[in-house]
């Protein structure tokens, strides 16, 4: 299935950029080895092909038995608190309340089977080995595996050592990965006897390490395989030894030595440049980082191109990468020259800039295409606030945390959010304005997780800005003392700061931080009995967003989420399904999961009052799994928990329990996509037929795409065999599942055959 911004990979593995060569055998035996134990570590050394392996065995894994697989990338990653959350983030999960990732990810893979992936561990090995212990005595449908150059020494662990390809006298799997690099390098290239037994020679050479003969075929586009045999058996020079390094570690560091000795110099200064980089990167954050010097705005492009064709750096889209033992060595080149500082505070730079103005920026157009650039570049955010801290540049620390409070917020990473404001506020002088603005951040972040612990945080930004005279400051300290007392059940309170609030925010010209503020009071009236009032405060709010000329977007949807409740209260049920459905189409285009959980579940409430009971099972199930995915219902607010336990019971007393949990069940086991696409028909109504009735025929391109689907291609495989983009096979697939009425790709098949057959 495809998932919308923000969402995460829900069982997605990586795209194979290239074929799979050799190790038939050892796939068999991790194979055999996932099916004994729950956990299995494939170690090795750097270089010698553990992700591929683990790749394939969790693709082939995934197929064969049904299983969800969730593969989890950590090499980005430098801070160990910070894995739950990584791996909270892969499953899909948001954080939503209280709860710890470690819980929400343990909670998520307690029901069902399911293969997790955890990537390049050795540097987190303590941190992996308790995620891994807890999900073992937890969780028992899933199993683990993990990649890692030592093993995770964990009670019940498979150890699954792999070693460098074999190369044996006729050729072998090293010859044939060569071949088969080197044909892609040279199209056309013959290989005949006298070639394969060049390579034989090389590939020995180079101790049958993968990434060394990966590198090597590559550089056959600019020399004889003759000459380059030559020239590694005269000794690549090495710029420096892997300080305790095996011989096969140096045979590959040479390896590496040589692709460097090969590319130009500015090229060169481009790979210990992009080093700075933790995961996926754009170009304009490498045109940024990287410019200066012999780098002139031409040379960097040609540069980077460059990098590209000897493949140092990988490709994907809008995006590019280094795989890590390449990165590594540009990281230590950058600290032979004493550039990694200054790279480090470019990279800080770039990234709080795209910080801030997605934040200042939160009320133009373009809003969705920001998020989804921050949401691509997580690990790059982390890195920079990590960065930031170990420098001492507090400031500049502060200043990201606090630009990142709606993107936090709406990406459901309200835990990760407060474990940064947490840190960065810990070096904030007592009552400086950056660190009210910090406070106003954590405690906003702790309000939408109904934690009392706002309120203390609240009073104290409130103080610093009426102390500092800054309107901007104000006004935020205002909002979050807003929603923080009404957590606490201070609704005087909370009315008083709405107020003075939304003076100061509008007469700031703040409109994204004052509609905001208006949806947040207007959600505290509903809950009190006044939803005329609210009503008419957000039929406001639309004009003003109407003015400004703004698209729609997460304003609108906030916004339109609460006219809905109003409208429910005052029983116009027809206007509060409108406003619920286009509120969950356009907050979901962001990712924002705890606005899918909030209009699902009044929509349930809508079709109760309606009559159409199975239609709201239906969606009570499917606003659960999305609760489920924040770690608890209704941000604990216990009016409207009131009010969903009372739907739940009349539903039950006239569907009986049997039906309402079938029901219940469909949804919950729907897509979000699917959920979405059947929620928005016919003005949200969920038909009281069987599945098969409620059927639409796909379009031919549909079909084509739904039996490539079958066949196990994934989206992007498929994109490539039918020359198009992604993003359109990705919608494809959103709208084959939510006609076809099933909940995962697998079932796909199985519906196909049902349809040809009919």
């Amino acid at each position: 299935m495809t998932q919308e911004p923000g969402v995460g990979p829900m069982g997605g593995l990586p795209l194979e950029a290239t074929d799979f060569v050799g190790r038939g055998g050892e796939l068999g035996a991790l194979e055999a080895a996932l099916g004994q134990s729950r956990l299995v570590t494939v170690t090795g050394p750097g270089g010698v092909g553990k992700t591929r392996l683990a790749l394939r065995a969790a693709r082939r894994f995934r197929d064969t038995h049904g299983h969800g697989a969730f593969w989890v990338e950590l090499s980005a990653l430098t801070d160990p608190a910070l894995l739950p959350h990584t791996v909270a983030s892969a499953l899909g999960l948001a954080q939503g309340d209280a709860v710890s990732a470690l819980d929400a990810v343990v909670r998520r893979l307690q029901t069902g089977n399911s293969l997790l992936v955890l990537d390049t561990c050795e540097h987190l090995v303590d941190a992996c080995a308790e995620l891994a212990q807890a999900l073992l005595r937890h969780a028992g449908g899933v199993t683990v595996l993990a990649t890692s150059r030592q093993s995770l020494n964990v009670s019940g662990e498979y150890v699954f050592s792999v070693g460098p390809l074999p190369v044996q006298a006729d050729g072998g799997d090293a010859v044939e990965l060569f071949v088969s690099r080197a044909q892609a390098a040279v199209p056309g290239l013959v290989v005949d006897e006298e070639v394969r037994e060049l390579a034989t020679r090389l590939c020995r050479s180079l101790d049958g390490m993968p990434l060394a003969i990966e590198l090597a075929a590559v550089r056959l586009r600019a020399l004889p395989l003759s000459v380059l045999i030559e020239h590694f058996a005269n000794g690549v020079p090495l710029l420096a030894r892997l300080r305790g390094g095996t011989p096969r570690h140096e045979t590959l560091r040479a390896a590496i030595d040589w692709s460097f000795g090969l590319c130009t110099q500015a090229e060169q200064v481009l790979w210990e440049r992009l080093s700075v980089f933790s995961g996926p990167f754009d170009f304009e954050a490498a045109q940024y980082v990287c410019a200066g010097g012999i780098l002139d705005p031409a040379e960097l492009v040609e540069s980077l191109a460059g990098l590209v064709d000897k493949s140092v750096l990988i490709r994907d889209g809008e995006w590019y990468r280094m795989l890590d033992m390449i990165r590594e060595y540009g990281a230590e080149l950058a600290r032979s020259a004493g550039t990694t500082d200054t790279l480090r505070e470019g990279h800080g730079v770039y990234y709080t800039e795209l910080a801030r103005i997605f934040d200042r920026d939160f009320d133009s157009a373009g809003q969705l295409a920001r998020f989804t650039t921050l949401r691509h570049q997580d690990g790059q955010l982390r890195r920079a606030l990590e960065n930031a801290l170990d420098a001492g540049r507090y400031q500049q620390a502060a200043l990201l945390a606090r630009s990142l409070w709606m993107y936090w917020f709406i990406s459901g990473r309200a835990t990760e959010g407060r474990y940064w404001c947490y840190r960065v506020a810990e070096h904030l002088a007592p009552g400086t304005s950056e660190r009210a603005w910090v406070l106003s951040t954590n405690a906003y972040l702790a309000a939408s997780q109904a934690d009392a612990a706002s309120y203390g945080m609240a009073e104290e930004a409130m103080a610093i800005a009426t102390a500092v005279d800054d309107p901007a400051l104000t006004g935020r300290a205002h909002q979050v003392m807003h929603i923080s007392a009404a957590t606490v059940g201070k609704v005087q309170e909370a009315y008083a700061a709405a107020e003075r609030g939304t003076a100061i925010l509008r007469a700031a010209a703040d409109l994204s931080s004052a509609v905001t503020l208006e949806a947040q009071q207007g959600f505290i009236e509903v809950a009190v009995g006044d939803a005329r009032k609210a009503l008419e405060t957000m039929e406001r709010n639309l004009r003003r967003l109407d003015e400004h000329g703004l698209e729609p977007g997460w304003l609108h949807a906030t916004t339109l989420y609460v006219q809905s409740l109003a409208r429910y209260e005052l029983a116009e049920y027809p206007g509060a399904t409108t406003a619920a459905v286009t509120a969950l189409r356009l907050g979901t285009r962001m990712g924002d999961v705890l606005g899918a959980a909030c209009n699902l579940e009044n929509l349930a409430w809508i079709a109760t009052r309606t009559g159409r009971h199975e239609s709201a099972a239906w969606l009570l199930g499917a606003a659960d799994t999305q609760w489920n995915r924040l770690g608890g219902r209704l941000i604990g607010n216990p009016v409207m928990e009131q009010r969903h336990q009372e739907i739940e019971r009349e539903l039950r007393g006239s569907l009986t329990d049997e039906r309402f949990e079938a029901r219940w069940h469909e949804g919950a086991t729907h897509p979000l996509a699917a959920v979405i696409e059947r929620a928005s028909a016919g003005g949200g109504a969920i038909a009281e037929l069987p599945a098969g009735k409620r059927q639409k025929p796909l379009t031919p391109r549909e079909r084509e795409v739904a039996q490539l689907v079958a066949q196990g291609l994934s989206n992007r495989e498929i994109a490539e065999h039918l020359v198009l983009s992604k993003r359109t096979i990705d919608v494809h697939v959103e709208h084959i599942l939510a006609k076809l009425g099933v909940g995962s790709r697998q079932d796909i098949a199985a519906r196909l055959e049902d349809t040809d057959g009919s």
